[in-house]
């Protein structure tokens, strides 16, 4: 499993996200739900191995609810879920997360769909649970 179905499946393990988890842009779905973005992350490269199996990588994860309320509950049960990946497997067989580290989340008002966004941007450290080829 890699990081992004790994992510997937934490994330669908919040009250109220259950398969209501989207890999970038998600139109006409009913609140909530939540949308991430990620890279293939960077890895890091040592002079006598080459490059490694650890990677870094930034992820976006967009929280949207209909409620305000129901928003600051996902939020938090969402910062809670990813403080938690550290010093373990996410998923099932999926990456060990060494660190995690994220920013302020930052609370919108979306005005045409109506609808209130939380954006939590993180970083993640991690190993892949694949060897590279």
């Amino acid at each position: 499993m890699d990081f992004e179905e790994a992510l997937s499946v934490e994330i669908e393990s919040i009250a109220g996200l259950s398969g209501k988890v989207y890999p970038g842009f998600s139109p006409g779905k009913t609140a909530p739900y939540a949308v991430y973005l990620s890279s293939e992350g960077i890895r890091y490269k040592v002079l006598t191995n080459g490059y490694l199996g650890s990677l870094r990588a930034d992820v976006t994860l967009n929280i949207i609810a209909s409620k305000y309320k129901q928003l600051k509950q996902l939020t938090k049960a969402a910062i809670n879920k990813l403080v938690s990946f550290e010093g373990r497997v996410i998923g099932t067989g999926g990456p060990f997360i060494d660190e995690l580290t994220y920013e302020a989340p930052v609370e919108l008002w979306e005005e045409e769909p109506k609808l209130f966004r939380c954006v939590i941007e993180f970083t993640v450290y991690y190993e892949e649970s694949e060897q590279i080829g």
